[in-house]
């Protein structure tokens, strides 16, 4: 979902309702990402979203309860994007640390794609009230497992400290900083920091470097 999807053809076409629905669903959602991103949660009306979407009220209705429903919903197809991208980097070949790198680096594209699907993600919504923070830390959770569940076995035994979750934690808080202050064009520029940050906690400081630097560092 990346703008506003297409509009359907004017005047008599062959589309199904099912079909018709569908495209007005995926518009509004689109539209509620990008007016949400652009004016904040609380200044986002339904009329704001239809017009965006070129959706008529009773339609909108049809679809979602309310402008909550519609944004909620929004957020949660962009948030299982994003996951799905990162998975399928985090599965491909090679080793476990070229994977990690694949990883963020393809969680960096994703948000340098579409920079209003990215600031509607990680900012726009906490001004929703707790049911936001409650799905914010779902979705870090389905990262956190994402990672343990291609964890290299060669790693070292798990220590009290909760590895994957500081890498999760030290990506997203990144990501966010920058995302919020407008520079989300600058985040590929941070793979080699962030692969370091994310992998520190599993290999050290010497192994992570050297991955940061693009060399393949085998876990000890």
């Amino acid at each position: 979902m990346s703008g506003a999807a297409a509009r359907l053809p004017r005047g008599r076409h062959r589309l199904s309702r099912a079909d018709v629905s569908r495209s007005q669903r995926e518009r509004l959602l689109a539209a509620a990402a990008v007016v949400t991103a652009e004016r904040g949660y609380d200044s986002t009306t339904v009329a704001d979203i239809l017009a965006e979407a070129g959706v008529g009220r009773e339609s909108f209705y049809e679809l979602f309860e309310d402008r909550r429903d519609c944004v909620l919903v929004a957020h949660q197809v962009l948030l299982d994007d994003l996951i799905e991208r990162v998975r399928i980097a985090y599965s491909g070949p090679g080793e476990w640390v070229e994977r990690c790198r694949a990883t963020i680096a393809a969680l960096l594209d994703w948000f340098v794609a579409d920079p209003a699907a990215g600031r509607f993600l990680l900012v726009s919504l906490p001004a929703v009230g707790p049911e936001f923070h409650e799905r914010f830390q779902a979705g870090f959770d389905r990262f956190v497992a994402v990672i343990d569940d291609g964890l290299d076995p060669d790693l070292p035994e798990p220590n009290p400290i909760p590895a994957t979750s500081l890498a999760v934690s030290a990506a997203i808080s990144r990501v966010y900083v920058e995302v919020a202050a407008g520079r989300t064009e600058d985040l590929p520029s941070l793979l080699p920091y962030l692969t370091y940050e994310v992998l520190v906690p599993f290999l050290g400081e010497d192994a992570a470097r050297e991955a940061a630097l693009g060399r393949v560092a085998r876990a000890r």
